[in-house]
Formats: C-alpha cells, sequence, structure tokens
C-alpha cells in the first residue's frame, strides 16, 4: 500500500466539499490532478470512496470511515511541522458554533487569530447548539462552542463563562414603567428562536410550568431577523446581552425587568473525547475563552 499525505489531504478536502474544482483551486493543482490522486488512494485502499451520481461526488460510508480514521493522524502529522517553532501556527480547523457566538463573538475573534496566525484557515461554521453537538459527535467538527447544558456520552465540555438571557421589547415606555412578573408577559407575542436553539432550551428550563402558557406567536432561525419583527407592537423576545448592544445604544430595543426569573446560561468549548487535541485546536480555544474575559467582563461572569 502506498498512501501519500496529499492524497490524504486532497480526500479530506473532497469529504467536506465535494467539489473537484472548488478543491483543486484550494490546492492549486488541476482538476485531472486530484481526480487521479482520489483514485490512486481508492485504489490504495481497495474501496472507492465517492459514488459518482449525475457526475457529482457523493461520499459513501468507506469514505466516512476512512475520514474518522485518518483525520486525527493527518492532523498529528502536519503538527510535526511546528513542533520545534512554537512561535509558529499553520494548519485547517473546523469549528462550529451556536448561532450568538457565531454571529456576535467570532467575527473579532477570527479576525485577530488569523492576524496573529496568517498561516491557519478556521473554516466556521453557524449552527444551533444541538448541530454543533451532532457535528462532534460525528467528526465533521474538530471544536464546537455551545450555549447551556446538553448531554453526549462522547463529548468533553470546557466552560467559559456565564450569561444572562434578558427580555428585550422595542417600547420604551413598556419597557421602563416597571418591574413585571413573568405571568404578566406569558401573553405577548413572543417572537423566539426554533426549537434545538440554546437561546430556546435556557428559556424552557427557567420557565418550568409557564412554558406551556407563553404565547409563542413567531419562531425564527436569525437574531436579527427576530430584531426587526419585534418594531411591531406587543412584542417581546429574549436574547444574549451580546445581540442586541448596538439597538441598545441607539434606543431602539430595551431590557424589560422580570421578577423573580433570571435566564443564566453557560458557554462551552466542546471537543470530542477521541479527539487528538493539536496545538492549534488548544490555541484557537484559550484565544476564544481570552477574548471573553477581556472584551465582554460586563456581560459575563466569567468561571474559573
Amino acid at each position: 500500500m502506498n498512501i501519500t499525505v496529499r492524497q490524504l489531504e486532497l480526500f479530506i478536502s473532497l469529504m467536506r466539499n465535494p467539489h473537484i474544482g472548488k478543491v483543486a483551486e484550494e490546492h492549486y493543482l488541476t482538476q485531472s490532478a486530484v481526480s487521479m490522486s482520489i483514485k490512486a488512494l481508492e485504489d490504495a485502499v481497495g474501496e472507492q470512496l465517492f459514488d459518482r451520481i449525475s457526475n457529482r461526488l457523493v461520499p459513501n460510508e468507506s469514505g466516512r470511515l476512512l475520514l474518522n480514521r485518518v483525520r486525527p493522524a493527518l492532523e498529528q502529522l502536519q503538527e510535526v511541522e511546528t513542533i520545534f517553532r512554537q512561535d509558529r501556527m499553520a494548519g485547517v480547523l473546523t469549528v462550529a458554533a451556536s448561532s450568538t457566538i457565531a454571529d456576535y463573538i467570532m467575527p473579532q475573534v477570527l479576525f485577530d487569530f488569523r492576524t496573529r496566525y496568517p498561516e491557519v484557515q478556521v473554516e466556521m461554521l453557524s449552527r444551533n447548539s444541538e448541530e454543533v453537538i451532532a457535528g462532534i459527535e460525528s467528526g465533521s467538527v474538530a471544536l464546537g462552542f455551545i450555549e447551556g447544558d446538553y448531554e453526549c456520552r462522547v463529548a468533553d465540555f470546557r466552560e467559559l463563562c456565564t450569561e444572562e438571557l434578558v427580555v428585550v421589547s422595542s417600547d420604551k415606555h413598556f419597557a421602563s414603567e416597571r418591574e413585571y412578573t413573568i405571568e404578566e408577559l406569558l401573553g405577548l407575542k413572543w417572537v423566539l428562536r426554533e426549537p434545538g436553539s440554546g437561546t430556546r432550551q435556557t428559556m424552557w428550563e427557567h420557565l418550568g410550568p409557564a412554558k406551556k402558557r407563553l404565547n409563542v406567536f413567531l419562531e425564527l432561525e436569525h437574531i436579527e431577523s427576530i430584531k426587526m419583527v419585534l418594531k411591531n407592537p406587543d412584542t417581546v423576545s429574549c436574547m444574549s446581552p451580546f445581540c442586541f448592544q448596538r439597538e441598545l445604544a441607539n434606543g431602539e430595543l430595551f431590557p424589560v425587568q422580570v421578577q423573580g426569573v433570571r435566564f443564566t446560561r453557560r458557554f462551552y468549548a466542546v471537543t470530542h473525547r477521541q479527539k487528538y487535541k493539536s496545538a492549534l485546536l488548544l490555541a484557537f480555544g484559550n484565544h476564544v475563552r481570552q477574548h471573553l474575559e477581556t472584551t465582554w467582563p460586563w456581560i459575563l461572569r466569567n468561571t474559573h
């Protein structure tokens, strides 16, 4: 068997993005060179790794099995290049984060990390928390960031910090008039994230039996869509303070004080227990934590 590192690199790229043309551009090769390399790999392992359907490559069961076996080994091999040069960092890291983290925290993190380590490529996926956990379980995601507590037997959870969700309204008079009981708010038009999101789960955990009487008027997948709908009368939502800082400063959204209910939740970094923890993965995880601690201390209660 004669398998090369280049063949494995191209194979992993195709499993991630099964388009020969795009993979060829990524690796500065011709399409025929990529095709020949994958065919040689299939000949070497004695199995077809992709199904050819309507001129498309579709990863099959053998391909997924090989991916789970070779990706950790290739990551370790790539790290050899930097083991004696600790001031350098290189490689590709697939990261998935739940929507609040992906949209409001990660952009600056990615910019700062790429500025510091220009040879690093971070592939950023925005998912809800359940989908992030699914990616960790399947091995398609190297490092995940989620909001709220989830159970997963194959995952390690590293607590990053704690935040408190806020009920918000575009009605300044209503929001500032007084403190409300949750019972007084149940009948308003609630505009919420979809089931499976960390924000929705946190609300449900803290509302208890009252959630059955909550008037869920709309369910939307994106916080920006929710904020647009909140311009309508009698609408409220519950979201992370990360999400409405601009609107708060501009006088467009206002926090509603709620008696006796605190929608607290934890942020976690998540990895598969069997995954090799490369220097790149550890460095990125630490960078995210440092960013939270130094940039948002007035929002977060950090845990150590």
